[in-house]
């Protein structure tokens, strides 16, 4: 067996739990005498569903995900039309929350959403053409719980995803937001032919500040520079803080000219705290580290060139 992700766990015990409930209903719980052939073919096809999934494993994608996830719109056609009693109907409405939640937890938000309300409308339908109105209260709980619990759990998950790509002091993007963003950036680039330049800012003497002033001032004075260099630039570039008193600007459609003239304006406009920069421009081929390591090299040179300057200034 392969390795498994949370994805094909998760996506193997929805399809085994689905399995499971129609054998026993056949077996166990049969309300009518002779065989169950339709939830035998349904319980089949639901291990089935599900023991693939585990061979694939970690090879389980999210679009392999998005397909499989179809599958239950088909079968709750004949299984609400072909159940022999009104309350295994309702029962197999209740895996519209496991459904729900797999779909917003593993998948894009607007897919989940087609899925699931597109499930829930169906089911819905099916019901009130077979049993009337009597069972609206009942249908109309469903789907007020079901879509809450799955717009909450959808909002949960976009927050921990927001939060694992920002910097918490700063509120600007991480290192792993960042490079998340640059892949994107130097596919687009590449496709299109267009420039693309990065800027890496480091604060001059920064330590000086942290034990001088104190932490609480050298936190805050992270915070104002990164959010003074944030409304300085164009909405789609990209402002991160790598860690410590280190950042990378990523400046779209901009060659290395232009990232000069953008550094050197930024320290005209922002001249305190002092900082240097070093600029590179993307290299068809070259890995995202080497582009990120080349404006870091040159970070340092300027650094180096502005202490020897300042101590050739002094009498």
């Amino acid at each position: 067996m392969r390795k498994q992700t949370d994805r094909s766990l998760a996506a193997a015990a929805f399809y085994f739990a689905g399995g499971l409930f129609p054998l026993l209903n056949a077996t166990v719980f049969k309300l009518v005498d002779g065989p169950r052939y339709d939830l035998l073919l349904i319980a089949t096809l639901c291990f089935g569903c599900s023991f693939g999934i585990l061979l694939a494993g970690e090879r389980f994608s999210k679009a392999a995900a998005g397909a499989v996830m179809c599958l239950p719109l088909i079968t709750v056609v004949p299984n609400v039309l072909l159940s022999s009693h009104e309350l295994r109907v309702f029962s197999s409405g209740f895996f519209f929350f496991p459904y729900f939640i797999f779909l917003v937890w593993f998948l894009p938000t607007w897919f989940a959403r087609l899925l699931g309300y597109s499930w829930l409308a169906l089911f819905c339908m099916i019901v009130v053409l077979r049993y009337g109105t009597d069972p609206l209260s009942g249908l109309l709980m469903l789907v007020v719980s079901g879509a809450v619990l799955g717009e909450l759990v959808g909002r949960f998950k976009q927050r921990i995803e927001r939060e694992a790509v920002t910097d918490p002091l700063c509120r600007v993007w991480n290192r792993r937001g960042f490079e998340s963003l640059l892949s994107k950036a130097v596919a687009t680039a590449e496709r299109n032919e267009r420039p693309l330049a990065l800027v890496y800012l480091d604060l001059d003497d920064f330590k000086a500040i942290n034990d001088g002033r104190g932490h609480i001032v050298g936190d805050q004075t992270l915070r104002d520079f990164a959010r003074e260099v944030d409304l300085q630039i164009r909405t789609e570039d990209v402002f991160a803080r790598f860690g410590g008193d280190e950042f990378a600007l990523l400046l779209i459609d901009s060659d290395a000219e232009q990232a000069l003239e953008t550094a050197e304006r930024l320290r005209r406009e922002i001249p305190d705290p002092a900082w240097s920069f070093g600029i590179s421009e993307w290299q068809p081929g070259e890995k995202p580290r080497d582009f990120i390591s080349r404006a870091d090299l040159r970070m340092f040179d300027d650094k180096q060139r502005r202490k020897k300057a300042a101590v050739d200034s002094v009498p």
